[in-house]
């Protein structure tokens, strides 16, 4: 499938090749474009560059995806910057691992929320548009242990801190969604935690209750615990209930399914690339939205830390 007559660019350049790297440059592959890689490692079929500065001296104008551990992706961030690179750049979510947003970046970077590009979100985003909100109840949760199998869990990404691992950075598309589709917290309170169940130095659970500015309440639990997996959620609204479980692949509103989708794994990343790749706006999280992610992700620690009611941060569009 050849598409990139029409992109903003015919060459990817994907920067880390862990398990999220390596679907990505599969899907732009799939997608038309050429494809290397920036990694230590041996990467297969893709030319590899040792550094991001050889990478994009060779490709200029290439559409750039960083998918390296959270805590790398500030210096491959300026490592860009310094190149003066001047194509589409995607960074692997959560943005940051700390709220702080560098003055010199780019406003074309965006944030890889693929989620967003669900059928059954953007649907359920349309339908609450211009109803008052009420409540709103949100879950999410997987067993880690099944996330991969025939590797140790312990060894991955998700129990590493110092990566960026636990529920709150790894199980983020909750937080993301809930300030896309409902606009911004006033104020939350959290608890969370290693329950002992996966022997992780990352939180495996966190439950959350959140004020907005545009709702009175909502809920939110996140964890690696839960054996059947689930994730949902539930609008009480004007006009009565709504709940899209991505599970199950349904949208119902006062008990009837309204709306309905099976997707194969990768198909919000390859909508997610291609709004990206053709310009297109409106869909994809920004760069100041990824920092809003970022700060509500540090005010729910601070919370949990001292038992109290915060306030996240406020970050301007750059």
């Amino acid at each position: 499938m050849t598409q990139c007559g029409n992109f903003l660019a015919d060459h990817a350049i994907v920067v880390g090749f862990g398990s999220i790297g390596a679907r990505h440059a599969e899907i732009l592959e799939g997608l038309g474009l050429s494809v290397s890689v920036v990694s230590r490692r041996n990467v297969g079929p893709y030319p590899r560059f040792d550094n991001i500065a050889a990478a994009v001296k060779d490709n200029s104008g290439a559409y750039v995806v960083v998918a390296t551990e959270t805590s790398h992706h500030a210096t491959s961030l300026a490592a860009l910057r310094n190149c003066s690179h001047d194509g589409p750049v995607l960074v692997e979510k959560p943005l940051f691992a700390k709220a702080e947003p560098d003055d010199g970046v780019e406003s074309a970077i965006v944030v890889g929320y693929n989620l967003r590009f669900h059928p059954l979100l953007m649907a359920l985003r349309a339908r609450l548009e211009n109803r008052k909100i009420h409540s709103v109840a949100t879950a999410v949760g997987q067993y880690l242990p099944d996330w991969r199998p025939g590797r140790d869990y312990r060894t991955g990404y998700s129990a590493n801190r110092a990566e960026g691992g636990g529920v709150l950075r790894d199980l983020s598309h909750e937080i993301d969604y809930m300030l896309w589709l409902f606009g911004p917290w006033d104020k939350v309170m959290a608890l969370t935690g290693r329950s002992g169940m996966l022997d992780l130095e990352t939180e495996d659970f966190a439950h959350l209750l959140i004020q907005g500015r545009d709702f009175a309440a909502a809920t939110l639990g996140l964890d690696y615990l839960d054996r059947n997996v689930r994730r949902a959620i539930t609008v009480h609204h004007e006009d009565g209930t709504t709940r899209l479980d991505f599970i199950a692949g349904t949208l119902v509103e006062n008990g009837e399914i309204v709306d309905s989708a099976t997707l194969d794994r990768n198909e919000t990343y390859r909508r997610q690339h291609l709004a990206v790749l053709r310009g297109e706006s409106g869909t994809f999280c920004s760069y100041g939205e990824g920092l809003a992610v970022v700060a509500a992700i540090e005010a729910i620690e601070t919370s949990a830390e001292t038992g109290k009611w915060i306030s996240p941060k406020k970050w301007k569009q750059p």
